[in-house]
């Protein structure tokens, strides 16, 4: 356990590393660019994480199958590899397809860009497919020299790029040279060709539990930046997404920590009951989270005018506020993760439903970029406030009694 543990801590200094230079990286484009064209770059780095929706679940889901039943680890690594090419292939050809009807409605300067982006999308499978197989043999060094790989690259890359000034299109080029860093560290020795290998899999454990709270998770966080560059003029998008970008810092470190922590949360090689490991995993989430909301809430115009310069002074009142609605969606995704891991899906599908729902409340209330954010804040309390509740007392008691009433009414009704 003591291995486990150290293993761990070594992984989250990683991954914090990695995220505090890609934020580093996103602060440069800031300064780098335009407003305009920095709406780009962001919306860029949004279908990034976006498309993360199937990696983490890829990852998440290969790793608990591989926690809780080593005894079957060969077959069902073999299914996954399968099917992530199967998945990666295809919905990269579906995402370079719908590439030019997305680049008018977003209005990309570069043709180019999300083309190149969907390109990347089979790689970025793979890689979590390895991941997932790294974290559930709680190879934590190994997973984490992939992510300081996939790290360096892509800030090197784009350092590079931006600096040439080659424009968005060799930007989103940058942004997909870090999966090929990371997969080249944890590549494993399965065969020079069996990324091509579209064979459908004979069986394959389900992902419904953790893949339903995942793209809960990813569309709740990023959508919004979405939704600001679809109906804000260009430099109100791109005001929106430093906004976007200071207070996306939470739910980053709060992921971070969530990913490398939930080996400890799930393995069965612990003194400690499983609960209570449970129980402080949430609870050490939430004091993370309240911890980085304050500082942000405190500093919220020095930060910004520090990152980003003067000429975004003008939004700093908003990077509290925003700061806040991303805290209380790290707290519900952090229960969301481990209920998902543990077989229990409400918390999850509350969390999809409430990330579907929260958009149509940031379009119909978006007359400025402050109206946008607090518009936000409200939508994420409630849903944050009900994934909290599904999983009390009082919510599985009205479970219960709705069941124990649902015949009464059909004899009502009859």
């Amino acid at each position: 356990m003591k291995r486990l543990i150290a293993g761990s801590a070594g992984l989250v200094v990683a991954m914090m590393v990695v995220n505090a230079a890609n934020y580093g990286l996103n602060i440069f484009l800031v300064n780098a660019l335009e407003p305009s064209e920095f709406g780009d770059a962001s919306l860029l780095v949004t279908v990034l994480l976006i498309a993360g929706i199937a990696a983490a679940t890829v990852q998440l889901a290969t790793s608990v199958a591989v926690l809780q039943a080593p005894e079957v680890r060969s077959q069902y690594l073999r299914s996954m590899r399968l099917f992530t090419n199967r998945v990666g292939w295809f919905g990269g050809l579906l995402l370079a397809i719908a590439s030019p009807l997305a680049t008018d409605l977003l209005q990309v300067e570069s043709r180019w860009a999300l083309l190149v982006m969907a390109l990347g999308f089979p790689l970025h499978l793979q890689l979590a497919a390895e991941r997932g197989r790294l974290q559930g043999d709680l190879q934590l060094g190994n997973l984490a020299l992939t992510s300081l790989a996939e790290g360096g690259t892509r800030v090197l890359a784009t350092l590079l790029i931006v600096s040439m000034g080659l424009g968005i299109g060799w930007l989103a080029v940058a942004l997909n040279l870090g999966f090929l860093g990371g997969y080249l560290v944890c590549r494993p020795r399965i065969g020079r060709w069996a990324w091509l290998d579209l064979t459908v899999a004979e069986k394959r454990p389900s992902m419904s539990s953790i893949g339903i709270a995942v793209v809960g998770i990813t569309l709740i966080t990023n959508l919004d930046v979405v939704v600001a560059k679809g109906i804000f003029e260009p430099s109100s998008a791109g005001s929106c997404a430093a906004v976007a970008l200071g207070g996306r810092v939470v739910f980053f470190a709060s992921w971070t920590l969530q990913q490398a922590l939930l080996p400890l949360v799930l393995a069965e090689q612990s003194s400690v009951s499983r609960r209570v490991r449970r129980r402080l995993f949430l609870v050490g989430n939430a004091v993370a989270c309240v911890v980085m909301v304050a500082i942000a809430w405190i500093w919220d115009d020095r930060w910004i005018e520090m990152a980003f310069g003067s000429s975004y002074a003008a939004v700093a009142p908003l990077f509290g506020p925003y700061a806040i609605g991303t805290g209380l969606v790290s707290i519900a995704a952090a229960f969301a993760v481990v209920s998902s891991a543990e077989g229990n899906n409400t918390p999850g599908r509350i969390l999809l439903l409430g990330a579907l729902v929260s958009p149509i409340a940031f379009f119909y209330n978006s007359e400025t970029v402050e109206v946008f954010v607090n518009t936000r804040l409200f939508a994420l309390a409630i849903v944050t406030a009900i994934v909290g509740l599904s999983g009390s007392g009082l919510f599985a008691l009205a479970q219960r009694l709705m069941a124990s009433c649902r015949p009464n009414w059909q004899g009502v009704v009859s």
